[in-house]
């Protein structure tokens, strides 16, 4: 469980990870005119995301998680660790939100210092405060590994899609140690309705409510 419990911080803070004095220079990939036509069009989907439910896998060298995952753009996100992981995440605009419900501990973040803002921010950029260091198609799919272009060694995210439609699949997250975390979305459901969203994405501390 304590390893679970890393696991899930660590794909969370992966920007937050505590970088060398002097950092190299992010590298860009090369892309073709293909590459660029298809990366707008991924920018393009990102950014027509309106909500998402869905169950997850999580994938580590310590063995696999799994939970639900909800997306309500622009600015919300919430994280839901089955058991026997204690995590809870929300992100919400600016703030992100882990909560240990085991130890009842809370850290809050800035969204922009976490992967989280590459799926909730509005609008979604693949360029500029991130850089794209590579980028690889397959048949009926795209993989697109991004950087923070300011501190390119805290680590990579790398998104991958299906194609034919175009769809969000999975992402890959590797930390400034090496830590690899692959999440793997199953039976997404897209343009849900989130009846109690205030309650879902509220980043009050749940420890305010305990007497």
């Amino acid at each position: 469980m304590k390893t679970f419990r890393h696991l899930a911080l660590a794909a969370t803070l992966l920007f937050a990870s505590v970088l060398p004095a002097t950092a190299a220079a992010a590298v860009p990939a090369a892309l073709s005119e293909a590459d660029r036509a298809d990366i707008a069009r991924i920018e393009t989907y990102l950014n027509g995301l309106t909500t998402m439910e869905s169950r997850f896998m999580q994938f580590s060298k310590d063995g696999v998680a799994q939970g639900r995952i909800l997306l309500d753009r622009p600015g919300h996100m919430r994280i839901e660790y089955a058991a026997p992981v204690p995590v809870l995440m929300v992100a919400s605009s600016r703030l992100l939100m882990y909560h240990d419900t085991e130890l009842k501990q809370t850290t809050f973040l800035p969204v922009s210092e976490t992967p989280a803002a590459l799926l909730i921010d509005d609008p979604i950029a693949l360029s500029g405060d991130v850089t794209i260091t590579a980028f690889e198609r397959a048949p009926k799919a795209f993989r697109v590994t991004l950087v923070q272009t300011d501190a390119p060694d805290s680590g990579s995210v790398t998104l991958m899609f299906e194609d034919a439609p175009l769809r969000l699949a999975k992402w890959r997250i590797i930390d400034a140690q090496g830590t690899e975390v692959e999440v793997a979305l199953l039976e997404p459901r897209f343009g849900v309705a989130f009846e109690d969203a205030d309650e879902l994405f509220s980043t009050v501390d749940p420890n305010a409510n305990i007497q």
